[in-house]
This record gives C-alpha cells, structure tokens and sequence, in this order.
C-alpha cells in the first residue's frame, strides 16, 4: 500500500506543469522586458500595431501573457480594422514556451486598397463610403446607445 501511495505522489509530483513565463513591457514604448510568470494564460504573445486616430499615427509594442482565447493557435498573425475615423494594423506572433516572446516584430507595412468597399458614419448618416486595404473583408454596423 505504501509503495502504490508514494508512487501516485511521485507521479503527481512530476507531471505537474510550472507556470508560464513570458515576457512582458515594463514601460509605454516597451523600450526592457521582464519575464513574469503567467497566472492561467497558456501563451504568450507579442504584438506591433500601427493605429490611426483622427488621422494621427500611433505605434506600440506590445508583449504579455495571453489566453487561448486570444491566442488560439501558435504562429504569426495580422488583424486589420478600419473604423472610418480610426484604424488599427497589427503583426502578432503567440507562442507557447518560456520566454518565447523576445523578439519585437516588425510594424507592417500600410496595405494596398482591395476591392471592398463598407459605409462609414460621419454624421447620423451612415452613407460615407470607406475604402478597404489589404485582408479587410468584411463590413459590420454597429448601434450605440
């Protein structure tokens, strides 16, 4: 009995997984990283977003732990939104290793206009037409209250 009780300890002992590190921006501009050790996230993730709003530009960098829902699957990504008066680029990468998210991304490149075209609000009317760039490829309205 003692022997099929220390062996369960031993295996409970041995298969359970230390927490995440990852990464993470100590200041705005993300200019030094530390390593912090992830609560329940399961990845980490590191981000370059290039946003406009009122047609001035904004870069950050962006580095932390993620959760899956965020990051469903390992790799690089891009995410495009264009709100008419605002707008957000952003390359990601999500990884699921210590410390995987070190490296800062490139910010990507502006996207050339597509085909696309999605009515904007400028006014109570939502008649402004807004040119799509890049992967764009769907239009949304949305109510506020």
């Amino acid at each position: 009995m003692k022997l099929i009780f220390s062996l369960i300890l031993l295996w409970t002992i041995s298969s359970t997984a230390e927490a995440l590190q990852c990464q993470t921006c100590t200041d705005e501009t993300c200019s030094s990283t530390v390593s912090q050790t992830c609560s329940t996230e399961t990845m980490c993730i590191t981000a370059s977003i290039q946003a406009i709003s009122s047609g001035t530009p904004v870069q950050q960098i962006y580095k932390a732990c993620a959760p899956s829902s965020q990051c469903p699957a390992t790799g690089p990504q891009t995410f495009s939104v264009n709100l008419g008066g605002s707008s957000a680029l952003a390359s990601a990468t999500c990884c699921d290793t210590d410390d995987c998210n070190s490296q800062t991304l490139p910010f990507p490149p502006t996207p050339a206009d597509n085909s696309l075209q999605c009515n904007s609000c400028t006014t109570s009317e939502c008649t402004t037409p807004l040119q799509c760039k890049g992967t764009e490829d769907m239009c949304f309205q949305a109510t506020c209250k």
